[in-house]
């Protein structure tokens, strides 16, 4: 069974950092289960109002959407009265705002994933150590003692792959969620540009 006592303070620094990153997973998992995604019908709706001329009824639709496409799409609808370029360099702006939103707190996993075998490692180098050390100031070398003292040091190692992994696990997850968000965000951006510039001005989208 697993006891603090073996890793000392570094497992005490192993197991906060662990709570810590639960909550950032579990936090980011459900802000992000939440978006919604598919906006489809929305598109719909937003090229027939466009088609009629009728940009608040495009902008209100938008609005009701709610969440990061709802955000990006009115940032880009807000600036179609100064042409597809402002538009073009709106939605642009907002996917980058989007893109650091979605992705705040997927640091604090990386990094732990990183980390946490790293400290493991160094518990395991600390604690043998102490273990040859404890030999050496008794004069004698027993197998029993020695595998006891290793066996303590290589508890930490343990401990931070342990840590590491389901770290490591939960990273990709949540950044593929992130990802899969982005792609609509750039999906929708075309789909917009493209019906401005057949409506209202007939300009080339880069």
């Amino acid at each position: 069974m697993l006891k603090v006592q073996q890793g000392g303070w570094i497992l005490v620094f192993l197991l906060l950092l662990t709570i810590y990153a639960a909550y950032v997973f579990f936090e980011r998992y459900l802000a992000l289960r939440r978006e919604k995604v598919g906006g489809e019908r929305l598109m719909r709706e937003i090229d027939a109002a466009v088609r009629r001329g009728q940009l608040e009824v495009a902008l209100e639709s938008a609005r009701a959407q709610g969440g990061t496409l709802s955000r990006f799409l009115v940032a880009g609808l807000s600036r179609v009265p100064f042409g597809v370029s402002a538009v073009d360099a709106a939605l642009k702006a907002a996917l980058l705002e989007e893109e650091t939103r979605l992705s705040r707190g997927l640091g604090v996993l990386s990094v732990t994933a990183q980390v946490a075998p790293l400290l493991g490692l160094l518990g395991t180098v600390s604690g043998m150590i102490k273990a040859f050390n404890v030999l050496a100031s008794q004069g004698q070398t027993t197998a029993k003692l020695l595998a006891g003292g290793i066996g303590e040091a290589l508890f930490t190692t343990a401990a931070g792959l342990i840590v590491a992994i389901p770290a490591l696990v939960a990273y990709h997850y949540l950044a593929g969620r992130v990802d899969e968000i982005l792609s609509e965000l750039e999906q929708r951006r075309e789909e917009l540009l493209g019906i401005l510039a057949e409506v209202r001005y007939g300009e080339q989208v880069s």
